[in-house]
């Protein structure tokens, strides 16, 4: 390190958008992401003159993009401090040789060093492959576990594990998307070899959904290309894909298509190149988000390092009221503990409330835990896992569940039956509060789609509110269903012609506007309410835009109110 530190000191909850804008995540050479690395913070270029990043809680929370470590590095940071850091950022820049540190921590682990030590997670894993490095047995002694430890020790091939250990568990299945799926595969390539396969094709699933409609809003070949590049991939390794099925549509958004087309089931160990790959938690899977490097190496090894992560715990009791929704629930969640409340930690949902819950609604709980810091939104399987499962495969599954007396790092426990529709404030999916002590606030933008509100459930709750009604003047209502699938479920039910006759605009299926690459995006000091899951600074569309989450109810009533409403006369 210099002998000089030029030190950039910034805040809590640093986001990846933050880190760098998902307007960039199309250009991958870290000569051109270093000028853009905090562009929305600090400006452009700027970070090169600092060679020590010194943060407070959660750095690097939201995306699993690892172009945000890599862009750091190449800016010329030499180590990033912080009090925490969000788990997928934490590892991603363990693989790439980042530096990090945790302040007030003893960060021995022997693991996690013999990866530093030979310079990453790829050398680290060529002399496994070439019988240099063997990965020992946990040293645990006989104890209780919890869902997740049991999970992790099963696919670890140890009788016990404990939370803070790393362990190498064996993967059941491996999601990539356009956005992510061409810089893997070059990694895979380039060091393992041009000839490289992957460890078991039937086991990886790619998907177009994330940039396939970014040319609708602005000019970026980058993204055509990568696309292609996925395809490429595909064919030669003959993995699973699902291909955009005709200009600018998605099959459908990866984290609602793949327990849709029944790739996800109980007791599964899932990596997917997204952070909201911790949605499949919802089935009694554990699932997480990767990175690049994590990837390309998971393709070659089939397994991947793990910390195993503590558990917390959440009490959802209560007889819900009306036209309450999950994304309700966890926005109140979000609320209580904040972005960094569970940090490198799993979420783990239970309580009467569940059984209230249609499916969908348990994809919602789960999808958002990391906006919570959560690496995995957990759910046990229960009767409604059961039918949906098999609703949608034939292949048998395992049902893992934790000891009764095993031990949770807290237990939260939260009486529902008096809660209001939630709204969350701009720049944080955590500035929460009841919709009814929210000030009067104009909007022009309606968006109700994503993975977290573009499922059949959500769209049925927008129907009910826009039936025989008209969106208000000067608004824009887009909605997205998030499949194939479930756009035509809901030209059947009606739902889709009461969208048009109100003045919505149903768009094509794909994240779009979710991810700033489709039509929806804010535009310059332009207000909007969406059902999506994040609303940091230029996640959405213009970094002057603001940015309010709500459910697909509440989203529905504002765009005919003209103002965040959840008021229906």
């Amino acid at each position: 390190m210099s002998q000089i530190n030029k030190i950039l000191n910034l805040g809590d909850d640093i986001n990846t958008d933050d880190i760098i804008p998902a307007k960039r995540a199309t250009a991958d050479d870290p000569e051109i992401l270093k000028e853009y690395a905090l562009e929305h913070l600090i400006g452009v270029g700027e970070l090169k003159k600092y060679n020590v990043i010194a943060a407070g809680e959660n750095f690097g929370c939201g995306s699993s993009r690892e172009i945000a470590p890599i862009a750091i590095k190449a800016a010329g940071i030499e180590k990033v401090q912080a009090k925490s850091f969000a788990e997928i950022f934490y590892r991603n820049s363990i693989n790439i040789g980042l530096p990090l540190e945790i302040m007030g921590e003893n960060q021995d682990n022997p693991v996690i060093e013999a990866i530093a030590k030979v310079g990453g997670l790829i050398p680290f894993n060529q002399m496994r492959r070439q019988g240099k490095i063997t990965i020992p047995p946990s040293v645990t002694s006989p104890r209780s576990m919890t869902l997740v430890e049991k999970l992790l020790a099963k696919a670890s091939g140890n009788a016990y594990v404990r939370p803070g250990e790393v362990v190498f568990a064996k993967v059941d299945l491996a999601l990539s998307h356009d956005a992510v799926s061409s810089p893997v595969a070059r990694i895979f390539y380039q060091h393992y070899g041009l000839e490289a396969k992957l460890w078991d094709a039937q086991k990886v699933v790619l998907v177009a959904d994330h940039f396939i409609q970014v040319n609708d809003i602005r000019s970026d070949q980058k993204a055509n290309v990568m696309y292609e590049q996925m395809v490429e991939f595909a064919k030669d390794q003959g993995c699973h894909l699902f291909d955009i099925v005709s200009p600018g549509e998605a099959a459908g958004i990866c984290h609602v298509l793949l327990p849709e087309k029944g790739f996800v089931r109980p007791g599964m160990i899932i990596a997917g190149t997204d952070s909201h790959t911790c949605t499949y938690g919802a089935l009694g899977a554990f699932s997480t988000g990767v990175g690049t490097t994590d990837m390309a190496n998971i393709y070659a090894m089939g397994d991947m390092w793990m910390r195993v992560p503590p558990t917390l715990v959440f009490e959802l009791s209560g007889t819900l009221p009306p036209h309450i929704s999950a994304k309700d629930i966890i926005l109140f969640i979000l609320g209580k503990i904040g972005c960094a409340g569970a940090t490198s930690k799993v979420m783990e949902f239970r309580g009467s409330i569940l059984a209230q819950l249609p499916f969908d609604e348990r994809l919602t709980l789960a999808n958002m835990a990391i906006e919570c810091g959560a690496i995995c939104g957990l759910i046990v399987p229960d009767e409604t896992t059961r039918n949906y499962v098999n609703n949608r495969t034939t292949q048998e599954f395992t049902e893992i569940i934790g000891d009764t007396d095993a031990e949770y790092e807290k237990v939260y426990q939260f009486d529902l039956s008096n809660l209001e529709p939630q709204i969350a404030r701009p720049p944080k999916p955590d500035q929460v509060v009841p919709i009814s002590e929210l000030e009067t606030t104009p909007i022009t933008k309606a968006f109700i789609g994503s993975c977290t509100g573009g499922k059949l459930y959500d769209l049925a709750q927008a129907a009910a509110v826009l039936q025989g009604r008209q969106i208000a003047d000067g608004v824009n209502l887009f909605i997205v269903p998030a499949s194939v699938e479930i756009r035509e479920k809901a030209q059947a039910l009606g739902y889709l012609d009461i969208f048009t006759q109100a003045g919505a605009q149903v768009l094509k299926s794909g994240c779009g506007a979710c991810i700033n690459s489709g039509i929806g995006v804010l535009n310059k000091e332009e207000t909007g309410v969406y059902a999506t899951n994040r609303n940091f600074k230029g996640r959405s569309g213009d970094p002057t835009g603001k940015n309010y989450l709500a459910s697909p109810r509440t989203v529905a009533i504002s765009a005919i109110k003209g103002k965040i409403s959840h008021v229906l006369d």
